[in-house]
Formats: C-alpha cells, structure tokens, sequence
C-alpha cells in the first residue's frame, strides 16, 4: 500500500469515528431527553392521581354526612309511621321489616315516636310525610371518567375499588328513589284529600289533625311508606358501608 493510500485510509477511519462518536452524542441525547420527559410525566400523574385522590376523600366525608342524615331521617319516618299505625289500633302495627339492618334491630318501635322526641302527634304525621332523599357528590368522579384521567389512578385494585363503588352507588340510590317515590306521593295526596292537610307546610303541624282515628284508608298508605322509609335505611347503610370501605382504602394507599 502506498503512502498515499494510507493517508487516505486513516483520514476516513478518522472521520467514521468522528461520525459515529458525535451519532452516539445524539442517540444519547435523545434517549435522557426521552428518560427526563418520561420522569416528568410519571411525576406529573403522580401528582394528579394524589389531587384526584384528596378530592375523592373529600366527596366520600360529604357523602358519609349526607349519608347519616338520610339514615336518621328514614328511621324517624318510619319509627312514625309505626307509632301513628298503633295510634289506629292496626293489626300489622307489630310487624315492622328489619332488612337486615344491625341499627334497625337494635330500636323498639313499640315505643313511641312522639313521646320519646316529645313531640305531637300532628307531627308524627308530618314526619312521615318527609322523605329525604340522598344525592352522592360524584363531581371528581365523573371528572375522571370525562376527562379519561381514571387512568392517572395507577393501582389497578384501587381504581376498580373507586370505579365499582360508585357503580353500586349509583344504582342504589337509582333503586331508591323509584321505591320511595311511589307510596311518598300517595301519602300525601291521601292526606291532602282527607284532611286537607299539606304535608309541604311546616306550619300546619300548629294546626288541629281533623279525624286521625278515622281514616280507614291511611294503616295500608302507613305501612307501605314505612317500609319503604325502613329499607331505605337500610340501603342507606350498604352505600355508608362501601364509602367508609373506599375511604379507609385511599387514606392507606396515599399513606404508604
């Protein structure tokens, strides 16, 4: 080989490792560019998925006071509903439905509403008129779901605990309202056509009942919206349950 081709030949060998040196550079450069945007998106959703998380604990503490609220309310439209039944001597006054319910079972129905809250027997028959309905704060929720951020929820378990929390809680309380609905509504118009009494005035409850122990056709309306009021409650507890469940769930995941 000639010096000259020897020249040549280093000259290229030379220039190849420069090339192949400076097309390692940017392979490099790519690659931790690609780790670092990789990073900051981890960190991104992991700081969303604790956003969303906080925000899903929040509606759940609502839900949970929303919750025993419209617990008590039911028990107490329902302890007055049997305690109005006694008042009417009904037969069936005894035979309250208990749905499973560990607070229901622990309440003696037999002993009267209006005594116990000392209260009138006008207002028993208000009571009872008063259905309160539960409507669970899913804002976040559907957020995750609009938005296709459920994602962000990396445990798989966890973000099937939230998906199927709030399914079971949405058909519930579906099923709730189209159980209370029905007999609530016949409640009243029978009040409001044999008494004239509104059950939407509070300050009717003042007024003098007309006829109580004569309305023949108000035992059947009484049991029907106590056990509606009862199961609810105890529906009620189903959804308190599962949101306690789920909160507990969320507190120890963000906590370890």
């Amino acid at each position: 080989m000639s010096a000259a081709t020897s020249k040549l030949t280093d000259r290229y060998a030379n220039l190849y490792r420069r090339w192949a040196g400076e097309f390692v550079v940017i392979v490099l450069g790519i690659l931790a560019a690609l780790a670092v945007d990789s990073w900051s998106e981890d960190r991104n959703n992991r700081n969303l998925e604790q956003e969303y998380l906080a925000r899903i604990q929040e509606d759940l503490e609502w839900d949970l006071a929303e919750i025993e609220e419209a617990i008590s309310a039911s028990i107490l439209q329902g302890r007055s509903a049997t305690t109005l039944l006694y008042e009417l001597n009904d037969p069936l006054a005894d035979h309250v439905p208990m749905f499973r319910s560990d607070r229901l079972a622990a309440i003696d129905f037999t002993v009267p509403a209006n005594e116990e809250y000392d209260v009138g027997l006008k207002r028993l028959v208000w009571w009872t008129a008063r259905t309160r309905s539960f409507d669970p704060r899913r804002s976040t929720y559907d957020e995750l779901l609009a938005t296709g951020r459920i994602v962000v929820i990396d445990d798989s378990e966890l973000r099937a605990s939230i998906i199927d929390h709030y399914s079971l809680t949405e058909d519930r309380v579906a099923g709730l309202a189209e159980w209370v609905q029905e007999p609530a509504a016949r409640y009243d118009e029978f009040l409001g056509r044999s008494t004239g009494f509104n059950a939407y005035d509070f300050n009717a409850i003042d007024e003098p009942m007309p006829h109580l122990r004569d309305l023949d056709g108000l035992p059947p309306l009484l049991r029907d919206v106590r056990r509606i009021s009862l199961r609810q409650a105890a529906q009620l507890e189903l959804i308190e349950e599962s949101s306690r469940n789920l909160l507990a769930t969320i507190d120890l995941y963000l906590h370890n």
